[in-house]
């Protein structure tokens, strides 16, 4: 039970690999798999109830929070300007999510609590871009963003606490 109304939050980090494919000369339309780590810590109480209903420990301490979600985004890109060097774009979509892994540590022991979360977590995005071209198939890619967090009652995190915030993603993109 959380017990203090202030949080820390950790800077989201996400990890990926994403397809692009060409649909004309200036559309195209990408997606891929994301993994991405939340973190919070949380000044809470941490109580153990037995099979009977009655509590067998209660304490209070700090708590870490780590919450692991797999993704899927699916965005449509549109080129303004585009040759084989380079090309500028905008873009639009959004992502689900699944979280796979909502871990409590009470720091002040060893204990560790893990919970399933149901549903999902669903997003949109829009931005702008660059793809520096390495190769005929390959790019390297840096994509500022702003995105949105709908409330799809996930576990708290900054994404519940800040839903729309601002992103910047860079990669190879093939």
């Amino acid at each position: 039970t959380e017990t203090s109304t202030k949080s820390s939050y950790g800077i989201p980090v996400s990890f990926g690999a994403g397809v692009k494919v060409d649909i004309s000369d200036r559309w195209s339309i990408g997606t891929g798999l994301n993994y991405t780590i939340l973190s919070r810590q949380f000044y809470g109480k941490y109580t153990q109830i037995n099979a009977n209903g009655g509590i067998d420990n209660s304490l209070s301490s700090d708590i870490r929070n780590v919450q692991q979600y797999v993704g899927i985004p699916v965005n449509a890109f549109y080129d303004m300007i585009s040759n084989e060097r380079i090309s500028l774009y905008a873009y639009a979509g959004g992502s689900v999510e699944k979280c796979v892994s909502d871990k409590y540590d009470v720091l002040s022991t060893n204990i560790v609590h893990t919970e399933k979360p149901k549903g999902v977590q669903m997003s949109a995005n829009l931005g702008i871009g660059a793809e520096f071209k390495l190769g005929q198939h390959l790019g390297l890619y840096v994509d500022p963003s702003l995105r949105y967090y709908f409330d799809c009652g996930q576990p708290k995190s900054i994404r519940t606490a800040q839903p729309l915030m601002l992103g910047f993603e860079m990669g190879l993109r093939v």
